[in-house]
């Protein structure tokens, strides 16, 4: 089947691509993670556990969301570029301080996660082109009288260990005067805003809305501050396997290209999820429509 019409630069890209892999015995013999699927019938995906909208685990504990489904189309895609009839999925939980380790020991083939491409990060993993775009902010109690970083002097602010909200917190600290607290992951971060532990989450906004929405009360808290960075969200992966990466970013584009990007972001942005209905009511921002036009694995910090 013929692939949709890309944009031009990235046209460039994969058919330069396809040329270097056209020259050589098999695509996927000069293929790591590719040779390890095929040898052991199995596809390693890493997952988040409190990430919605992008990757959590359901009602029934099953990893869900908009990258874990990207991942699936990636896990297919894979399964017929290596002629297998059946292709097993394992399924490894990941928090943002262990899931770079995680790549790069190959404990996983993938990492299904709002992972933000950074410069840092590109010094031991690769990125897929960007599945969305978000940016950092700050979850605050409504009634806190919280709107701005000048308001957090003396007060406590928690973010995920190893997130971009990490280095965020980390580089303000000194000039707003905060104490700062790390937590292992998205949900324990939420708890310590929740039980006043902590009166500001800084992490990225469409997180940040995940974990209002599946709240007792969304309404007791609000998104607040300015933008502190432009996240590029990608799927993350071993820097040492070009012919996978382009195995994924072409999964990625051509389900982007097609009708399919819309149906993903209605089901999991503004559409009712899980037993509990919540409903983060998020439309595409033009940001986010610029990275499903325009592919890229650029890093906009």
């Amino acid at each position: 089947m013929a692939f949709p019409a890309l944009p031009t630069a990235f046209q460039r890209l994969l058919a330069g691509a396809a040329l270097a892999a056209a020259l050589l015995p098999a695509a996927h013999a000069q293929s790591p993670v590719l040779d390890k699927i095929r040898d052991t019938g199995t596809i390693t995906l890493g997952y988040r556990e409190s990430a919605l909208p992008f990757s959590f685990g359901d009602d029934k504990g099953q990893p869900a969301g908009y990258a874990v489904d990207l991942c699936l189309r990636v896990a297919d895609a894979a399964r017929q570029q290596l002629g297998l009839k059946d292709l097993k999925v394992r399924w490894l939980p990941l928090t943002p301080q262990n899931r770079v380790p995680a790549v790069v020991n190959g404990l996983v083939d993938l990492d299904c996660a709002p992972n933000t491409n950074t410069l840092e990060r590109q010094k031991q993993v690769a990125f897929s082109v960007s599945h969305y775009v978000s940016t950092v902010r700050m979850l605050v109690r409504a009634d806190s009288g919280i709107k701005s970083f000048e308001d957090l002097r003396g007060k406590t602010v928690v973010t995920s260990a190893g997130s971009t909200g990490d280095r965020h917190v980390r580089r303000l600290k000194g000039e707003y005067g905060f104490r700062d607290v790390y937590a292992k992951d998205h949900g324990e971060s939420f708890l310590l805003l929740e039980t006043g532990r902590a009166q500001a989450f800084v992490m990225d906004d469409v997180l940040l809305a995940g974990l209002r929405a599946k709240s007792k009360d969304p309404s007791q808290f609000v998104i607040v501050g300015p933008a502190l960075s432009v996240e590029q969200n990608a799927l993350m992966l071993s820097k040492a396997d070009p012919a996978f990466k382009q195995l994924v970013d072409q999964t990625l584009a051509r389900t982007f290209a097609s009708p399919d990007a819309v149906a993903l972001q209605k089901r999991w942005f503004q559409q009712p999820i899980g037993t509990r209905g919540t409903n983060l009511a998020l439309a595409p921002s033009a940001e986010v429509i610029n990275a499903w036009k325009h592919p890229s694995d650029a890093v906009t910090e």
